[in-house]
């Protein structure tokens, strides 16, 4: 990368207020979402009309089977539904595969022209290589004044916006009720209380924790937590921003304890090795996981008879619990606003698919909320809130009183540096290595000697 890592890491750290940017630390409060008695579309009129008819390419990886698919699908069928003389084209792309191909044909000049990416550093590169629109002249007062704290945080890169947003995640379990009633099991609420679930379902015969190792993501999500609770936001974000001996803080080495611990005690799935996040979700929405972690966006499939077929609904979410002698604390969570949408700068049609961008955040916003997947970061107009998903309800209310939002390690590093701490993270779960080992492997990552 052209440019230091460690200027767009301590950019992730503002949080955009209604009308400014405003910096602030690694804190990001959770917005609270309107609430009202109607689902008014939050923007019916054309935001831009060109010339002559134009098609924009769009890819991204809300496809069929994911929990906000339906409703980035209203909003596009929307957004072509409207008299402006713009269509848009769509294809859709997996997670991990997806990510491959844009890091080649975005900077190749074969992507499309508007895209889904993630904030920080996994974005990074195409804004120093120039691949990408800096949207700052598109975005006017009244665009700004309806986004929420937060929603241009992980999207603005030497001063300029690059990618809009459009809610804000947190990763936690979500808890089988019926699993955890029929086997007398507590919903844990500190880490003793988790380790005893997972000992009582290792003796009824149960897979405590559902995970994907294939997706490194998926696990990744959750010893993030752990990290998070053993170090706490300042720590991990010094380590993030720092690297090297930043990751020697004894809270690293402690979370590698922690999640030794649970291989050891066979706390996940056997077969976690060789499934992706996909097929991993088979058993969770059969009923066969007692606990699965998972980002916000899960609620709404949880929700969902069609996908989750048993046990509908029937799902406590609960933030990772403290950890003994860690100093993170109840109210940090992993996640925030970083899942983002970017213009390409090779687009033949920079306003079209500006306006498109803004569009789709600011509908999406709104339509994922009712979805359940996601918290909005834009003022999402009157909505009747006595319909949403109660997952998603009480990841609101548990996140209301957050004090800290830090990004996923994987996108808030970007994907070579993220590569070193996943490799370690594989080797620590198959018992290759040990927690001292693993803090050893971490401390070479150096985000300001990639440029």
């Amino acid at each position: 990368m052209k440019k230091s890592i460690l200027r767009v890491l301590a950019l992730t750290l503002c949080v955009v207020m209604i009308l400014a940017l405003a910096a602030c630390n690694s804190a990001t409060p959770a917005p609270s979402a309107p609430s009202g008695s109607s689902a008014a579309p939050a923007s019916e009129e054309p935001p831009f009309v060109p010339d002559e008819e134009v098609t924009l390419t769009f890819w991204h990886i809300w496809g069929s089977g994911d929990p906000t698919s339906a409703a980035v699908k209203k909003v596009i069928d929307d957004f072509n539904a409207l008299d402006n003389k713009i269509t848009i084209d769509v294809e859709t792309f997996e997670n991990d595969p997806y990510k491959d191909k844009i890091r080649v044909d975005v900077p190749g000049g074969t992507g499309p022209d508007v895209f889904s990416t993630w904030g920080g550093g996994e974005s990074r590169p195409y804004v120093d290589g120039g691949h990408v629109l800096a949207l700052d002249s598109y975005l006017d007062s009244a665009t700004m004044s309806k986004m929420l704290g937060g929603a241009l945080a992980n999207t603005t890169y030497d001063g300029n916006v690059y990618g809009l947003t459009f809610g804000l995640s947190a990763s936690g379990f979500y808890c089988n009720n019926r699993l955890f009633e029929e086997n007398d099991v507590k919903i844990p609420e500190t880490w003793e209380d988790l380790i005893s679930a997972v000992e009582k379902f290792k003796a009824a015969g149960l897979t405590p924790i559902s995970t994907s190792i294939k997706d490194r993501w998926v696990v990744g999500m959750l010893f993030d937590a752990m990290v998070l609770r053993s170090v706490g936001a300042g720590g991990v974000m010094n380590a993030l921003t720092n690297g090297g001996d930043a990751f020697g803080n004894a809270g690293f080495k402690l979370a590698a304890e922690k999640l030794a611990e649970l291989v050891e005690l066979g706390a996940f799935n056997a077969d976690a090795n060789a499934i992706t996040r996909d097929e991993n979700e088979v058993a969770v929405f059969a009923g066969e996981a007692p606990m699965y972690y998972m980002g916000s966006w899960a609620a709404g499939a949880l929700n969902d008879p069609e996908t989750c077929t048993v046990d509908t609904g029937n799902f406590t979410y609960i933030p990772f619990p403290t950890i003994p002698g860690g100093n993170g604390k109840a109210t940090e969570f992993m996640g925030g606003g970083s899942d983002c949408v970017m213009v390409s700068s090779k687009t033949a049609n920079p306003e079209a698919a500006a306006a498109f961008v803004k569009y789709f955040c600011e509908n999406l916003a709104r339509e994922a909320y009712l979805a359940g997947s996601y918290m909005p970061l834009w003022q999402v107009g009157a909505v009747d809130e006595s319909g949403i998903n109660p997952i998603m309800v009480s990841i609101k209310e548990a996140t209301a009183s957050a004090t800290d939002f830090v990004m996923w390690f994987d996108t808030f590093l970007g994907s070579d540096l993220a590569a070193i701490y996943q490799d370690a993270m594989e080797e620590l779960l198959a018992g290759e290595i040990d927690a001292d080992t693993f803090v050893e492997r971490v401390k070479v990552i150096d985000p300001k000697a990639a440029e």
